[in-house]
């Protein structure tokens, strides 16, 4: 008998030592689910004075993210045509295929407003294409320019210093700026950011969190997203770009054509 429970209580420590922790995500106060799927939650925060806040999560060991842009016109230094949001949400939905299934769509990359098409401020790269490094690297933002890499294959996001090999090794990049960044701080404007979160312990950040809203200032943004458990955050194209699609309804809407959109999707 003695013997059986000591083996019960070497086994129990072995697989305490070896097993994943696993930490529940956690959710602040206000935030209510409005999508739940594969890989994918959606939350939103009601408030009584117009203002909009959605925080997308995406666990892409069983969810799926992917860049997309438009045409691209390797003539003109890689410059990009731009779309709306909602066209994006077209090229998400033709993607659908039997086990994956579009539900998010939100504006991504930082980019020059006055030129159709477009160059991308910060770099991007889309499913193992390499678009641009980007126009402003070592003219705008010094110190202060991040990226933000996911393998699907590896179900494994980052967001680092700004490094020309991260590119090389992850076949989806977006170039972002530091939550620091001056892009009007204080005041109260649109805003989409994006954090990574390991969730289950094991060191791999499996976990994207997307912000979208209306109204918020840069030190909002964060704080939310460090509330939604965010080891790393950085800031997306904001302003008029912000925008947030969820099954094909504006959830925040913007008119302004964009070169770039990063869509999420249900199931592999």
């Amino acid at each position: 008998m003695k013997s059986q429970t000591l083996l019960l209580a070497i086994t129990t420590v072995l697989l305490f030592t070896h097993s994943p922790i696993t930490q529940a995500l956690s959710i602040p106060s206000g935030f209510q689910r409005v999508v739940k799927d594969t890989g994918v939650q959606v939350y939103k925060k009601d408030y009584t004075n117009g203002k909009l806040e959605y925080v997308t999560i995406v666990n892409i060991t069983e969810g799926t993210i992917e860049n997309l842009i438009g045409a691209v016109d390797n003539t003109s230094q890689d410059k990009v045509s731009k779309k709306t949001l909602n066209q994006f949400w077209q090229d998400a939905v033709k993607q659908n295929t039997s086990s994956r299934k579009a539900r998010v769509v939100v504006n991504g990359a930082f980019f020059s407003t006055r030129e159709q098409p477009t160059g991308i401020a910060f770099g991007l790269k889309v499913r193992g294409d390499l678009i641009t490094y980007g126009y402003a690297i070592g003219k705008e933002y010094p110190g202060q320019i991040r990226t933000f890499a996911v393998n699907a294959l590896l179900a494994s996001a980052n967001i680092q210093t700004y490094l020309q090999q991260t590119f090389a090794r992850f076949p989806e990049v977006v170039g972002v700026l530091d939550v620091n960044a001056d892009k009007y701080p204080t005041r109260y404007l649109p805003r989409t950011f994006v954090g990574v979160r390991d969730v289950n312990g094991d060191r791999i950040q499996e976990t994207v969190l997307l912000y979208s809203s209306n109204y918020a200032r840069q030190i909002d943004a964060s704080r939310v997203l460090k509330d939604f458990g965010a080891s790393a955050q950085a800031m997306l194209d904001g302003g008029g770009s912000t925008g947030i699609i969820v099954d094909g309804k504006p959830l925040i809407s913007t008119n302004r054509p964009i070169p770039h959109a990063i869509a999420v999707y249900s199931g592999k």
